[in-house]
This record gives C-alpha cells, sequence and structure tokens, in this order.
C-alpha cells in the first residue's frame, strides 16, 4: 500500500511541477544589453537588434525605463491578453519612456515559426512586411505586432496605452508605428547580427581610418564594459559610436570616424563612467 501512496504523491507533485512551469512567468532573454545614448537594443545570444528611442533609459525600478530582468505591473496580463508568451518565447525588454506620451512597450522573440496571423492586418514599411491587430478597448488602445523575418525567425511588439496619451501632441501610437516599421526593414535587411553601433555627419569619402586600443586594466575583475565615442560641438556632444567589449574582445578596435573633435568613454555595466580621454581625428 506505501508503494501506491508513494507513487500517486510523485504523479501529483510532477503535475504541480507541470502546471507551475505551464503558467509561471515568461523569462527575460539572457545577454540582453542597452545603455543610454545608444537607440538599439543588442542580444548577441539570440542575434538580434532592435530599434528603440535614444530618450529611453536603462532602469530595473521606478515609473519608467528599460527594463530587460522585470516586467511593468500590467505587462503579463496583456502579454495573456495577445497571446504572447508561449513556451521558449524569450521576451528581450519591457519599456515604459521617459517623457509624455507614456505608453508601455514590450518587445518578445519567439522560439520557432510560424506564428498564426488569422485576424491581423497586413502592413509595409519600404517594402518590409509585418502584421498587426488591434485589442483596444474603450479605455485602452493595444496593439500586437508581428514581425517575421530570416528563415524562420520572428519578434512580437506589444503596445498599449490609456487612449487619454494618444491626445497629446505627440501621438503614443504614432511612436509605436514608427519603432514597428523600422524594426521590419533592419530585420529583413540585416542578415547578421551587429555587435556595435554607428552614425556618421559626414559623406563617405571625408571619413577616415582609426585604431582604438581599448585600455586592458579597465577589464581587470570586470566581464564587460561599455565604450561610447562622442562627437565634440562646442560645449556639447552627440554619441558617433558604441561597442561592448567583453573578456577575451580586448584587441585593437577598427573604425571609420568622420574629421573632427572626440571624446572616448568607458562605462561598467552599472553606466559608470571608469575613464575618458579626448583626441581629434584629421586637421592639425
Amino acid at each position: 500500500m506505501g508503494i501506491w501512496i508513494r507513487l500517486l504523491f510523485k504523479l501529483l507533485l510532477g503535475m504541480l511541477l507541470l502546471l507551475f512551469f505551464s503558467c509561471r512567468t515568461k523569462e527575460f532573454a539572457s545577454d540582453g544589453y542597452f545603455t543610454g545614448d545608444v537607440d538599439k537594443y543588442f542580444n548577441e545570444k539570440e542575434a538580434v537588434n532592435i530599434w528603440v528611442y535614444r530618450a529611453f533609459q536603462p532602469r530595473e525600478t521606478g515609473q519608467s525605463g528599460l527594463r530587460t530582468t522585470s516586467y511593468y505591473p500590467l505587462d503579463t496580463r496583456m502579454m495573456k491578453m495577445v497571446g504572447l508568451g508561449k513556451n521558449g518565447d524569450k521576451v528581450m525588454f519591457s519599456v515604459v519612456p521617459e517623457n509624455r506620451p507614456k505608453y508601455n512597450m514590450v518587445v518578445v522573440k519567439h522560439r520557432k515559426r510560424p506564428f498564426k496571423v488569422e485576424g491581423f492586418e497586413e502592413k509595409f514599411y519600404e517594402k518590409a512586411p509585418y502584421y498587426i491587430k488591434d485589442f483596444s478597448n474603450e479605455d485602452m488602445i493595444i496593439k500586437h505586432v508581428y514581425i517575421p523575418y530570416g528563415n524562420k525567425e520572428s519578434i512580437s511588439m506589444l503596445f498599449y496605452a490609456l487612449k487619454i496619451e494618444d491626445n497629446n501632441r505627440d501621438k503614443a501610437l504614432d511612436r509605436f508605428n514608427y519603432l514597428a516599421g523600422i524594426n521590419a526593414k533592419e530585420l529583413k535587411e540585416e542578415v547578421q547580427y551587429k555587435s556595435t553601433w554607428q552614425i556618421f555627419d559626414c559623406e563617405e569619402n571625408q571619413r577616415m581610418d582609426w585604431t582604438i586600443q581599448p585600455n586592458l586594466e579597465l577589464m581587470k575583475g570586470r566581464k564587460k564594459i561599455y565604450l561610447k565615442v562622442f562627437d565634440i560641438y562646442g560645449p556639447n556632444k552627440t554619441i558617433s559610436y558604441f561597442k561592448l567589449i567583453k573578456k577575451g574582445e580586448e584587441g585593437e578596435i577598427k573604425l571609420k570616424l568622420c574629421p573632427n573633435d572626440y571624446v572616448m568613454e568607458y562605462y561598467d555595466e552599472e553606466e559608470k563612467l571608469l575613464e575618458r580621454k579626448e583626441f581629434r581625428v584629421g586637421g592639425q
């Protein structure tokens, strides 16, 4: 009799564990990172770059910011409403902008395709396809955008906001729609993951070769650091180049820069400034 009781107990325990793991909150993807000043989220493990707004700030607590490890209060409820959070899906990040209009956005990378798009409206941004479905109610705007790319890859972008936020001069939904479009375009065109970010303010024939030798002392006791290169314009500076440097990748960095004055800054994972150097490219 004791054997049957033990078997029954194990069966019940197994059923409870299965229920727990099937209903638990979806995990965030590991190895994702985002830093202030740069309008992209990076995830090397998932091989995906996602455009965001530069005004977003990395912050895991509080009422705003881009989170890579924790949800905002309504995120999981809204994800369930639109059908996100299947087994194997990975949440890239959840974000609320710093300033108005306020809205929530959650980005999920799907485990596999195909994703059922019945009831979705097909749209195109510069010939890049994506799909959108409206789940709005009388109080809230709720949108689910699905973006297929590559051979079998895809992401979803969830947007939700109080309708009053969309009455502001800067329409909340317009901002989301723009991000949906440019991400569809980049995911269609960029076949390889990029670990760097750069913009130029000069023509290609004016750009000059430049080499940066990272300070190896900064890597002691750290797994990674952030390198940011800023253009200097009088009292102002604007970011020109960004790279995450991981342990074992401290070799020289070859890039092109426009003729100008620059400042190079290194940060740790908590965005603490570690070192700052000024240099000039071109001219005297």
